[in-house]
């Protein structure tokens, strides 16, 4: 059985406009999302199609999704490249802000042993959440510079979930964002996100 590819990034944090499966080019203004992040310090993926600093680069899972108490995955990937040799840490938060503080931790691949030049990344999580409980579980794996960090359980359960909003429209049910940082500053230290999605859960 194919994996469906449910929803793609929103056009800005907490917006209408969420884009749907399979809409012919609706990602193309967000993804790929290519970022230089010159400093030695945890940086949130912006949102390029915005060409804005503040903006992140969000996904969102819209009100009255088909979802409720249905797992389902969050994958990111593309590639990195490092201007010289560098660790790296890329982390999955729950939230909207380019300021990770204020955003809810699910997973990290901890700093990857250093590396100089170009590799592949993904991460995946694996996620339930439900609206009588209010909570959202799961857990996350990740693979960079073919180091495998192991899956286990996200960092923190997030709750507050409600996927049946009380107004038209509504806030989404949940949001997700990136962040990377390098462990050695350089000017031409790259991420490229090829691909934020929540697809469905396929064993």
């Amino acid at each position: 059985m194919p994996v469906t590819r449910l929803y793609g990034p929103s056009g800005a944090p907490g917006a209408a406009g969420l884009l749907g499966l399979n809409v012919a080019g609706a990602t193309a203004g967000v993804l790929p999302a290519k970022q230089i992040v010159s400093s030695g310090t945890e940086t949130v993926i912006l949102n390029p199609a915005l060409n804005s600093a503040t903006q992140a680069l969000v996904l969102s899972i819209p009100p009255n999704a088909q979802l409720e108490q249905q797992p389902f995955k969050v994958v990111a990937c593309g590639y990195l490249s490092t201007g010289a040799s560098s660790t790296v840490t890329i982390k999955l938060y729950s939230g909207t802000s380019t300021t990770v503080g204020s955003d809810t931790l699910l997973g990290s691949s901890g700093a990857i042993s250093a590396f100089s030049g170009k590799c592949p990344w993904y991460l995946v999580a694996n996620l339930i959440f439900d609206s009588v409980s209010g909570k959202m579980q799961g857990s996350i794996r990740f693979m960079v510079n073919n180091s495998l960090v192991a899956e286990t359980a996200i960092s923190n359960v997030v709750t507050g979930i409600t996927n049946f909003p009380t107004t038209p429209g509504g806030a989404p049910v949940v949001n997700f964002v990136l962040s990377v940082t390098f462990g050695t500053a350089n000017a031409a230290n790259t991420i490229n996100v090829d691909d934020f999605g929540v697809y469905d859960a396929v064993a």
